[in-house]
């Protein structure tokens, strides 16, 4: 007859195999028996006996483990020392990464998250390396490869994440200095930085998972798919790129009309104070002269004026961010429109934040029964103060 398990020749009523050493079928294990070191820990028999090369007969009992998957595939965990720390600090990696896309979506927590982002690209350079190398080191080619592709777009991320944060600062110094070119340009740049930053970073702890996965078949022995999908990777990318645009797209449409307001105020602002303190001291000036005899005394547009607590100015020297000059001219009542002394105070406002040819606002002062009597010439104004409108405080004529 042949042994079962080696197909060697042996007599009919042997009851082990003199070659392999397993006992034949009709033969059973004693129970009292000890177990020895299996030569096949994974085998779905009950017991094996196994014969030594010194030709002593040896029973054991198998030894069930957790790591048995199948007959084909070895219960021993890999014990290499870098694969082994590779895997932890893929796993350390991995917890950070949901907590950094987890703080970057909640308000107030942004800023942690920015520093853990920055700390998570730091340490991908040398995680990625090593795990590039192992990968190679185990036949893993094409895994290897998008290890070594996460480096090139953690690159990508920090210098996205700086021109994020330079992009913020911008905006910030805008805001304040309200400028909406400057304030326009650094919005869509952050938004771009902040798309491609968060896209990679998704893209990133996608495929983090892809290569955990190969690292585990690595540890456990087992063979894994040679060839990575990129399917999923590739839809969430997408979807959360259109996302993003689209919530960008509504805040800086809802943004925009808030912040061009909150741009109109300061400039309509700056330039009433700036009218009220000139109207201030032309009222002293008139005062000074008893209300009648003003004419070409109470003007800045031909030289210097000053009196006693009252002072003129040259136009030119009350130009701020947003008004050019201020120019005061005054009039005796045979040369007035109404027929009676006045005084006229034309703000010209800066051209590069309004599309009039001259816009400028320009108030008349009457002087009736030793009163000044302010109001706005609308015939010479070129930008009319809007109260009433809430998205505007004035019209361009």
């Amino acid at each position: 007859m042949k042994c079962p398990f080696c197909n060697h020749e042996i007599s009919d009523g042997a009851k082990f195999c003199p070659d392999c050493g397993k006992a034949l079928p009709h033969d059973r294990p004693s129970e009292n028996d000890k177990p020895e070191d299996p030569a096949d820990s994974c085998s779905e028999e009950n017991a094996s006996d196994v014969k030594s090369s010194a030709g002593v007969s040896v029973n054991f009992q198998k030894k069930e483990k957790p790591d048995c998957i199948s007959q084909d595939e070895s219960c021993q965990k890999n014990g290499d020392p870098e694969l082994k720390e590779t895997v932890r600090r893929l796993d350390r990696m991995n917890l950070m990464q949901i907590v950094c896309l987890i703080a970057l979506l909640i308000p107030g927590v942004n800023i942690a998250g920015l520093i853990l982002l920055l700390i998570i690209i730091i340490r991908s350079f040398d995680l990625s390396a090593r795990t590039g190398r192992v990968l190679r080191r185990f036949g893993y080619e094409k895994y290897a490869r998008i290890s070594d592709g996460i480096k090139t777009k953690c690159t990508i991320i920090l210098l996205s994440t700086v021109l994020l944060i330079t992009a913020g600062c911008m905006a910030f110094t805008g805001f304040c200095h309200l400028s909406i070119p400057q304030t326009a340009l650094a919005v869509i740049t952050g938004v771009i930085m902040m798309i491609i930053a968060t896209n990679l970073e998704l893209y990133c702890f996608i495929r983090l998972y892809t290569i955990m996965n190969v690292m585990d078949a690595i540890v456990c022995n087992r063979k894994h798919p040679e060839k990575p999908g990129f399917g999923m990777a590739v839809t969430v990318m997408v979807t959360v790129c259109l996302f993003m645009i689209l919530i960008s797209g509504v805040a800086i449409t809802i943004g925009m009309p808030v912040y061009i307001q909150h741009i109109k105020n300061n400039i309509f602002t700056d330039m009433m104070m700036q009218a009220n303190n000139v109207k201030r001291n032309a009222l002293i000036c008139v005062a000074e002269y008893e209300y009648r005899d003003f004419a070409e005394i109470c003007d800045n547009t031909r030289d210097y004026a000053e009196g006693f607590g009252w002072k003129l100015y040259p136009p030119h020297q009350y130009a701020t961010e947003y008004v050019d000059s201020i120019e005061v001219t005054s009039a005796s009542a045979d040369k007035s429109r109404n027929g009676y002394p006045e005084i006229k105070v034309t703000v010209n406002a800066s051209r590069k934040y309004f599309s009039a040819a001259h816009p400028k606002i320009t108030y008349v002062g009457t002087v009736i029964d030793d009163d000044i009597i302010w109001k706005l010439d609308v015939k010479e104004t070129t930008i009319l103060p809007n109260v009433a409108s809430p998205w505007s405080v004035w019209d361009i004529r």
